[in-house]
């Protein structure tokens, strides 16, 4: 005799004392549990891997740095970001100089596929260490374009993205 009473999801046998469970029932439960939880279990669509999870959980983080005016200034990363953004804050994004220049004031870097990256050289990002370093040299020679992304007495709001 099959089950008096079925699971609510499932379907399957919830057997009362007076059942008498026969070898048909056992097999049709198992086909059942095989098909929900091995489809789902296959289905790569409903699972995170392990880089998914952890983007998830990191997906954007904001640092603060204040800028020096001399050299580059050094930040610790908590990791390793697929884009970086730094901004000097309550500034525009490029200020011009009393020379005729222009100071950047706010850059991208992105990490690329393999070793390639991109931005325009005012952050670079050493993966051994996770520091970011923020310069004030020249784009090009000639350019006009500075990088300032270390000025004395400028806050700097640094946002990750994994």
């Amino acid at each position: 005799m099959a089950a008096t009473n079925h699971s609510q999801h499932l379907g399957l046998s919830l057997w009362e004392q007076t059942d008498r469970p026969e070898w048909a029932d056992f097999l049709q439960d198992n086909q059942k549990l095989e098909e929900k939880a091995g489809g789902h279990i296959q289905n790569a669509a409903l699972h995170l891997t392990a880089e998914e999870k952890q983007f998830l959980s990191q997906r954007t983080k904001l640092l603060t740095y204040a800028g020096t005016g001399s050299g580059a200034a050094s930040l610790k990363l908590p990791f390793l970001p697929r884009k970086l953004t730094v901004s000097a804050q309550g500034k525009p994004a490029m200020a011009p100089r009393e020379d005729g220049g222009w100071d950047v004031l706010s850059e991208i870097w992105l990490q690329g596929e393999g070793s390639a990256t991109y931005g325009t050289g005012g952050i670079q990002i050493a993966a051994e260490t996770l520091t970011a370093q923020f310069s004030q040299e020249a784009f090009a020679e000639g350019s006009g374009l500075y990088h300032g992304l270390n000025q004395s007495g400028v806050t700097y709001i640094v946002e990750l993205e994994a």
